[in-house]
């Protein structure tokens, strides 16, 4: 055999050759390597999302805070308008989307860049007297200013903090805010005696009405015109799905006389969310009794906060399951009949979730 021949079968037997270090990535290495390449894609693509909605935000509270000041510009303008001019915007109390874009309707939410803004704006007088509030201020009117609170909110917002702007206008010495007006201060709490805003508040008498909203100190300040020689007022509370602690949604208090150049604080309501309450007619065991058992039976319920000499009323069953709507939110009690039981009576308070509910007894013939 020649060498030529000694070289060809030499080759033939070899091995495989060993890969070097710098000949290429293993199949481990690479599936690692993609890997870390996916995390890293991911990070980056979460980072691009994260400062596009924040770019999103900014540019939507940027539009709102342009709205808001573009609403104070008009209640502005509008306000110096005249010397009544106060009166009226004062009057408004809170209004929603009030003045359109072009080509937009008023009382609708404000497009801008197809995103839908709702504007709100609170009008109330601002009386402190001597107090904290014109609730618990002095009976005499130095110089009220008007405080105008705008809110803007949008869609899709999420936890975004909506945009607010307040600002405090002051009439002119002759515009018609002082002189010839009064004004009425009525304080509305809620049933746990802390402040409620939002409320509305409607001061009469036998010539004019005039409405206003309660602020975060649970103060409502309405303007009115009463005669030289004082008019006699009385407030009025009327907010759906509200009551007072004598159930009553639209409660009435006198104010009292009124006179020009000065604030009468008399009024003030306890009002609250209106609650419902659950009875269930059951035998001993706790089953549910039979509708035919207590169909026209009295049967008491007493709350633990009331108006009148006592928190017990007398009422008549008509089906096994009773449900009460219109209720002031307190801690009641139930128990079948006229009296008692000697062992007491099952209780219930409002909050918790689902309906508050209470098992009536009904006693073994």
């Amino acid at each position: 055999m020649n060498a030529r021949g000694l070289r060809n079968r030499g080759l033939a037997h070899a091995g495989p050759r060993r890969a070097s270090g710098d000949d290429g990535f293993s199949m481990i290495e690479l599936t690692v390597a993609m890997l870390v390449l996916g995390i890293l894609s991911m990070v980056v693509v979460g980072i691009v999302l994260q400062s596009q909605s924040m770019s999103e935000s900014n540019r939507s509270r940027i539009a709102a805070a342009n709205l808001a000041a573009r609403e104070l510009d008009i209640v502005r303008e509008e306000f110096s308008r005249d010397s009544g001019a106060p009166v009226e915007v004062a009057d408004e109390g809170t209004v929603t989307n009030p003045h359109p874009l072009a080509g937009q309707a008023a009382g609708q939410p404000l497009t801008v860049d197809g995103t839908a803004y709702t504007v709100r704006r609170t009008s109330a007088w601002n009386l402190t007297g001597h107090g904290d509030s014109a609730c618990e201020g002095g009976s005499l009117v130095n110089y009220p200013t008007l405080r105008v609170a705008v809110r803007v909110t949008w869609d899709g917002m999420g936890t975004v903090a909506p945009v607010t702007t307040v600002a405090a206008l002051a009439p002119r010495k002759d515009d018609k805010v002082l002189g010839t007006t009064g004004f009425v201060a009525v304080k509305v709490t809620t049933s746990r005696g802390l402040p409620n805003p939002g409320r509305t508040v409607v001061v009469f008498s036998t010539t004019e009405s005039r409405v206003g909203i309660t602020d975060a100190s649970g103060c409502a300040v309405v303007q009115v015109n009463p005669g030289a020689s004082g008019t006699m007022y009385s407030a009025r509370l009327s907010d759906a799905g509200y009551v007072d602690v004598a159930g009553n949604p639209e409660p009435v208090q006198p104010v009292g006389l009124v006179e020009r150049g000065k604030l009468n604080n008399n009024a003030s309501f306890a009002y609250d969310a209106a609650m419902s309450l659950r009875l269930r007619f059951v035998d001993a065991a706790g089953d549910l009794v039979a509708d035919s058992v207590v169909d026209g039976q009295p049967y008491t319920l007493v709350a633990a906060e009331y108006a009148g000499a006592s928190g017990a009323r007398l009422l008549v069953a008509d089906d096994a399951i009773v449900r009460l709507d219109g209720l002031w939110p307190t801690q009641y009690g139930a128990f079948f009949g006229t009296t008692a039981p000697a062992g007491g009576y099952a209780t219930v308070s409002p909050g918790g979730p689902g309906l508050p509910t209470i098992d009536v007894v009904v006693p073994t013939p």
